[in-house]
């Protein structure tokens, strides 16, 4: 090694670690993360040290942090890759000089997408934001769909509407109101009213007992959960219910009256 002053030694460490570059994967395939990185070491080397040597293995480890830091996070979201990998860089690394002393490596770290990459991710918001558009789409309009066929009624309707229907051989009131359960389970925005959330468990509920003097005896159940809730207005409209004809009630039923 060419005999340097130790000012020269330490000048020349100082400027091949103080802003080196790094490029870094990021969670998505082909596109990259670049980075500025600034070392300080805490001691600084003494003695008569390579500098070269010294610069490689901090480049070397400090490149290896920061990778394992952002591998993970996905380049939409940069200020979140910033963040991560600044937060890395703080914590020290334990580095080992060639005369057996130890120092420890920190860093400052400035990340950022090149022009191709930032390109890249514009394609890829563009593109998620068409899958999003056509999702929501076709979930309103399975929503929808769902909806309106929640009831036996609404089925054979459209069952009729066919042109190949067969008017004079309906299919069952077993099959319609089995294929209308399935129909009303259909999965829910999180944001749906838990009135309405209720009303659809408890027909589903309700349609589980056939015989009308079953129907009868829950839905008294049900009024006297009102009464004890003091709200007695609602129990006598319920018991009302209990007290109906059979087509009337089921009718109320099926309507969501309850």
């Amino acid at each position: 090694m060419r005999r340097i002053s130790r000012r020269a030694r330490r000048k020349q460490l100082h400027r091949q670690i103080s802003a080196f570059p790094a490029v870094l994967r990021s969670s998505r395939p082909g596109i990259h993360y670049t980075a500025t990185i600034q070392a300080t070491l805490t001691p600084e080397p003494s003695g008569p040290y390579d500098p070269d040597e010294i610069a490689d293995r901090v480049r070397a480890t400090l490149r290896t942090v920061a990778a394992a830091a952002v591998r993970n996070q996905d380049p939409i979201d940069l200020p979140a890759a910033q963040d991560a990998c600044a937060q890395q860089l703080r914590k020290p690394q334990a580095l080992s000089l060639a005369d057996r002393t130890t120092t420890q490596v920190t860093a400052s770290v400035h990340v950022v997408l090149a022009d191709q990459d930032r390109a890249a991710v514009e394609e890829l918001l563009t593109a998620v934001r068409a899958q999003a558009l056509a999702d929501t789409i076709a979930s309103q309009r399975a929503e929808a769909i769902a909806k309106e066929f929640a009831h036996p009624a609404a089925l054979l309707v459209r069952w009729l509407q066919h042109p190949d229907a067969q008017v004079t051989e309906p299919p069952g009131e077993a099959d319609l109101e089995a294929l209308a359960r399935r129909l009303r389970g259909y999965p829910k925005d999180r944001d749906e009213p838990v009135e309405l959330q209720l009303l659809n468990a408890l027909r589903d509920f309700l349609a589980e007992f056939p015989k009308e003097e079953q129907k009868r005896l829950l839905i008294m159940l049900l009024a006297n959960g009102m009464r004890a809730a003091r709200k007695p207005s609602h129990a006598d409209r319920v018991e009302a219910m209990a007290t109906a004809e059979p087509e009337t009630n089921e009718a109320a039923v099926a309507e969501g009256a309850l």
